[in-house]
């Protein structure tokens, strides 16, 4: 989705086939209509984009100055912020804060981050359904154990969490590395 969003960017060159984009203004990204975006993937995503970048449009001083001020701000405020703009949750709000706004702390809770959590940090907490009240707790649990970078500690940890899962994946679903040879008899094939 990233890739198909930016093609709404001005085009910054070629290299190997491949044509990339600067990412797009607000500006820009305000005069795609939902219509575009839902046939480009986006599906209910599509009226969140657009609604978003017209609010930000809207903001004193324009989306890039108001997300810019952010930065400096507590991130429960920066959260609150946030989470006023169409389907913006939390967990959004704080992947934004962390990757965009210097919140190096913000942990986006999910339940990814929740099963990285309870293996990790709070085993005491496994087999329990993550509420808010729990996501708060995740969040502390990480800030306490990482710092002032947890939201990036909690990265590593998730990617890992995925590569570990993909990598499952695989291993069930080829349990031999060997090429298999087929015969044909009829319209059957054999293994």
């Amino acid at each position: 989705m990233v890739w198909a969003l930016a093609g709404y960017g001005e085009r910054l060159g070629e290299v190997g086939g491949y044509q990339f984009h600067q990412f797009p203004t607000i500006e820009r990204l305000a005069r795609v209509s939902e219509q575009e975006l839902r046939d480009a993937g986006f599906g209910y995503r599509a009226k969140y984009i657009v609604g978003t970048a017209k609010i930000l449009q809207a903001k004193p001083g324009g989306g890039e100055k108001w997300l810019a001020s952010l930065r400096t701000r507590e991130l429960p405020e920066v959260i609150e912020a946030l989470c006023t703009l169409p389907g913006v949750g939390p967990k959004v709000a704080a992947c934004v804060a962390l990757f965009s706004l210097d919140q190096n702390h913000a942990i986006p809770v999910d339940t990814h981050v929740w099963k990285v959590a309870t293996q990790y940090l709070m085993p005491e907490l496994a087999g329990k359904s993550l509420t808010p009240k729990l996501s708060v707790a995740v969040a502390d649990a990480f800030v306490a154990k990482f710092g002032n970078y947890a939201g990036w500690a909690q990265n590593v940890l998730f990617i890992g969490q995925l590569s570990a899962q993909k990598l499952m994946v695989a291993e069930t679903t080829n349990t031999s590395t060997k090429p298999t040879k087929r015969k044909r008899s009829g319209n059957n094939v054999k293994t």
